[in-house]
């Protein structure tokens, strides 16, 4: 009676380390799988850099990743006509698109007749969900309202993040880039925004470091006056 209430008890132990054994080996595959769960796009002009690094923070902590192209001193309108937009996003097969364009039109009085080149940025993205990140103020300069009011009307509620009224530390007092920890409370700000107004494959859960930034696996650089 004795051995056969031990082999009993050794018999449920040896379940109980096997189930054990299974639920970690479950974990470690659920959280390779997460790794690699999602994958953004982050196209733009100089503002991209910083802003993709700090976004893949974010993926770093939520599993996904983030590639990255900046053409420098770029253009809503260059994007828009350059022909191998459509192939560079077929060939990335991202889940979303982040763009961070308009910076060097801010000042456009007459926005609409950017109203084509938005529409084949548009169309390049095609079903993909896509968020627009606007330009935001330049520092010294009273001017920027028109094309960002325009820019988040021709884009659409949910996908596009109004960046003109947030205030930013910049490198200089005239230079519009953001210093780093500007970067870091820009994106901060867009994924606050996110769960309430915009539908992305993507989650937010766990916020990275406060200074936490990173560069993802995909990053091309373009200067002003090469080609995409």
């Amino acid at each position: 009676m004795k051995k056969g209430i031990k082999f009993d008890r050794v018999r449920r132990g040896a379940v109980s380390a096997l189930t054990m054994l299974l639920l970690i080996l479950c974990s470690g595959l659920g959280a390779k799988a997460q790794e690699k769960s999602g994958k953004v796009l982050f196209l733009g002009d100089s503002m991209t850099g910083w802003l993709a690094e700090r976004l893949n923070a974010y993926g770093e902590e939520n599993g996904f990743e983030v590639a990255t192209v900046i053409w420098d001193g770029s253009t809503i309108s260059k994007w828009g006509n350059s022909p191998k937009l459509a192939s560079l996003i077929e060939e990335q097969n991202p889940d979303a698109v982040f763009l961070s364009l308009g910076m060097n039109e801010l000042f456009e009085a007459n926005p609409a007749k950017l109203k084509g080149d938005v529409e084949k940025i548009k169309a390049a993205v095609g079903e993909r969900p896509m968020l627009w990140v606007g330009p935001p103020s330049w520092p010294g300069y009273d001017k920027g309202k028109i094309l960002n009011d325009w820019l988040e009307n021709e884009i659409g509620e949910g996908k596009f993040f109004r960046s003109f009224d947030l205030t930013l530390p910049r490198q200089s007092a005239k230079n519009p880039h953001p210093t780093r920890q500007g970067m870091v409370d820009w994106i901060d700000a867009v994924v606050e925004w996110i769960p309430e107004h915009a539908v992305l494959p993507l989650h937010f859960d766990n916020k990275p470091g406060a200074t936490q930034m990173s560069r993802g696996k995909t990053f091309i650089y373009k200067r002003m006056k090469e080609n995409l």
